[in-house]
């Protein structure tokens, strides 16, 4: 009796220990052929369990976090159950040919890793010269243009341009002697923030079959008063330390740096007038900060106005 009930108890636990779940996808390379870099590409990886037990996406990872995303809504499969993997590929800053890929990682005991491909050839739309804008007020650079040409069918007939901030503008216009090339001018207005600016403008055509062409705009606009670096910074250490700290003014009413006043006495400045009027260099010294570790002592500059008014700037000096 007890040999017959033996057989069909092992016979289950030897089904059991087989069931697992089984990763399939029915097609893991895609090849987007030959596209311009006016836009992105997206495309569905079907995904499909062939196993006889729940499939678990456990990671979704591409292999180029600045051009290629990957989204699976559906990380559970049941078996016989599908899911897509969603891929966005950002071709604007691509050129030639491309490869790319996405990882999928699951509980499938045989093949817990599957390569998702992403191949193909981008080329430009439009040649740009220069490829991006840069520009620094503090040194009078409020305008600037570039060249736009079309390389492809794809890239033409532009007519209008836009900017993505509106402190900064831009015209375009076509050569009268070479009908598909144009300059992009760009002007940046007295509106725009301190600090940096990052924009994009976009040239476009008035049939919307044309690619756009989008070129990038660093600005930099420091402010009147422009300390570098904004913070220093000591080790904790006994041993004499140095550090520079330069003092930059660009507005219509700079100010006189009159003294610089240090909240530990473990800290002494010098001031060096630079051969610009009102621009400083500052030489800092330090010892003996090892016991001040996560600590933040200030310099305090002293500063005058034109109407002999005081203005006292402070600067964090931090120990880490």
């Amino acid at each position: 009796m007890k040999l017959h009930l033996a057989i069909p108890l092992m016979w289950v636990m030897t089904a059991g220990a087989f069931a697992a779940p089984q990763i399939e996808v029915d097609q893991p390379r895609w090849n987007f052929g030959t596209v311009t870099n006016g836009y992105a590409e997206d495309h569905d990886f079907l995904i499909r369990n062939r196993g006889d037990e729940t499939l678990r996406i456990s990671r979704v990872l591409s292999s180029c976090s600045a051009c290629l995303s990957a989204q699976m809504p559906s990380t559970n499969l049941p078996p016989g159950g599908t899911a897509t993997v969603r891929a966005h590929l950002d071709l604007r800053t691509l050129t030639g040919a491309v490869t790319r890929a996405i990882l999928v990682d699951s509980n499938d005991p045989k093949t817990p890793s599957v390569i998702l491909n992403l191949a193909g050839v981008v080329v430009p739309a439009y040649q740009v010269v220069p490829p991006e804008i840069n520009l620094d007020l503090s040194r009078n650079q409020p305008a600037a243009t570039v060249e736009i040409s079309a390389l492809t069918e794809g890239g033409g007939a532009l007519a209008q341009v836009s900017s993505s901030d509106t402190n900064v503008i831009a015209t375009i216009t076509r050569r009268a002697t070479s009908p598909g090339e144009y300059v992009v001018a760009m002007q940046v207005l007295n509106s725009l923030p301190r600090g940096n600016t990052v924009c994009v403008l976009t040239a476009r055509g008035t049939d919307s079959n044309t690619e756009p062409c989008r070129v990038l705009c660093y600005i930099r606009n420091p402010p009147d008063l422009e300390l570098t670096p904004v913070q220093l910074r000591l080790q904790p250490v006994d041993e004499l330390q140095r550090r520079i700290l330069w003092i930059r003014q660009r507005g219509p009413t700079p100010l006189i740096l009159l003294d610089i006043l240090a909240s530990s006495a473990t800290i002494k400045c010098e001031i060096v007038p630079e051969s610009t009027r009102f621009n400083y260099r500052v030489n800092v010294a330090a010892r003996g900060q090892k016991n001040h570790s996560g600590q933040t002592n200030w310099l305090t500059l002293k500063m005058q106005d034109q109407n002999l008014q005081e203005r006292l700037v402070p600067v964090p000096v931090s120990v880490n």
